[in-house]
């Protein structure tokens, strides 16, 4: 009966200090602890790699890392990696596939350079998408990044149309008409400001012009929906072609004209150029505007074009 209350209380010592002492087969006697406390990683150094395949780290507090910290594929069939490393004062992300660094940061300057970049969200309205040709911006004082088309872009000046004379004004008219050709609607694609220029070409038939020596002055009106915006004119005189070394031809002037008009987004505006006979010291002899053609059978055109400021 003594010895069964010996060995309970030997074993209640056992399990109340949570640690049993074995006998190895050559004498040695081993101390285990039944429930210990802490499973402690440290204070060895491994030879051999620590396979954690199905197994998480939680709570890292910091993580040195010597050489790289490679990502595998999820998909096992995919051999490919990418990796985090330092290198020389640089930290790079690797891709094995490629086999460059797609990023990298330059740690004096912190300079960032990408090989390749893809933004496919406005910064401050992800329903938006970029379009082909459209430029990134800064959307506010933060630096978020905003897609636009070019025209969009606040001081951007962007090319929108130029037409070609295809004929000429009435000849001899006193009254505005419109140059052929230089007529159309145009639809503002944003807020801004519409420059527009203007090269015109001003004549004197040849017939017309051999028949005395006389003056010509010639006006031009550019109109945006029927209303003048800006003005041109042209002064020719001419001898009688008996003068002209190579037998005279059309007698040409060229004016150029330029102006501005505020548009609005998807409004539209009907553009003409319009010319006309002011004066003249001869009734029989006027002019029009629009296609200058020169003795040696070359065409000189008149144009209009148009550049928006985008406000």
């Amino acid at each position: 009966m003594k010895k069964t209350i010996l060995l309970l209380l030997l074993n209640c010592g056992f399990l109340a200090a949570q640690t049993k002492t074995l006998i190895t087969p050559y004498g040695e006697k081993v101390n285990i602890e039944l429930s210990p406390s802490t499973d402690n990683l440290g204070n060895h150094t491994a030879t051999e790699t620590l396979n954690l395949d199905t197994h998480d780290i939680d709570n890292v507090s910091t993580i040195f890392i010597k050489k790289d910290a490679q990502f595998l594929d999820k998909i096992s069939g995919n051999s490919n990696s990418f990796s985090l490393n330092k290198n020389d004062g640089t930290f790079a992300i690797y891709n094995s596939s490629a086999a460059n660094n797609p990023l990298s940061i330059d740690e004096t300057s912190s300079k960032t350079t990408l090989l390749s970049a893809q933004i496919t969200k406005n910064a401050n309205n992800f329903t938006l998408s970029p379009q082909k040709a459209s430029v990134a911006v800064s959307g506010n004082e933060n630096g978020d990044v905003d897609w636009k088309p070019l025209y969009k872009v606040k001081g951007a000046t962007t090319f929108q149309v130029v037409k070609y004379s295809d004929g000429n004004s009435i000849y001899n008219s006193k009254t505005f008409n419109e140059v052929p050709g230089l007529t159309f609607t145009y639809t503002a694609p944003a807020n801004g400001y519409l420059i527009i220029e203007t090269n015109l070409y001003t004549v004197i038939p040849d017939a017309a012009a051999n028949a005395t020596p006389t003056s010509v002055k010639t006006e031009m009106v550019v109109t945006v929906n029927g209303l003048a915006n800006t003005y041109g004119t042209s002064l020719i005189t001419t001898t009688d072609s008996s003068e002209f070394l190579n037998g005279g031809g059309d007698v040409p002037e060229f004016t150029a004209t330029q102006s501005q008009y505020l548009v609005l987004e998807r409004g539209t505006y009907t553009i003409s150029v319009r010319a006309r006979t002011a004066d003249q010291t001869n009734s029989d002899v006027g002019s029009s505007v629009g296609i200058y053609k020169a003795a040696d059978g070359t065409q000189y055109v008149s144009s209009l074009l148009l550049t928006l400021v985008a406000n």
